[in-house]
């Protein structure tokens, strides 16, 4: 039997129709599954971000880089990427 084919739901044994129906309801719940649930910034989130934001502003470069020690478990020592970095990377 090929995609086209038009299935009548009462010829179809109970498994069939197991089957037809996992496929016809896979995309919703791979929907479902994949779905983040929305979050609602509390009053903590909110403040800690517009606190990171205002010493990105004030600080610069070295408050980015703390900020990649604390976040990300690394350490930069160059915050500009050069043509020559961008170049490897196309090629990686």
């Amino acid at each position: 039997m090929s995609f086209n084919t038009l299935i009548d739901w009462n010829s179809c044994s109970p498994e069939q129709q197991r089957a037809l129906r996992a496929l016809l309801t896979r995309p919703a719940k791979q929907r479902a599954l994949l779905t983040r649930p929305a979050i609602s910034a509390s009053d903590s989130i909110t403040r800690t971000v517009s606190d990171i934001l205002d010493n990105v502003k004030t600080r610069g470069d070295d408050a980015l880089r703390e900020y990649s020690a604390k976040f990300d478990k690394t350490e930069v020592t160059a915050l500009r990427v050069t043509p020559e970095e961008i170049a490897a990377a196309g090629r990686a």
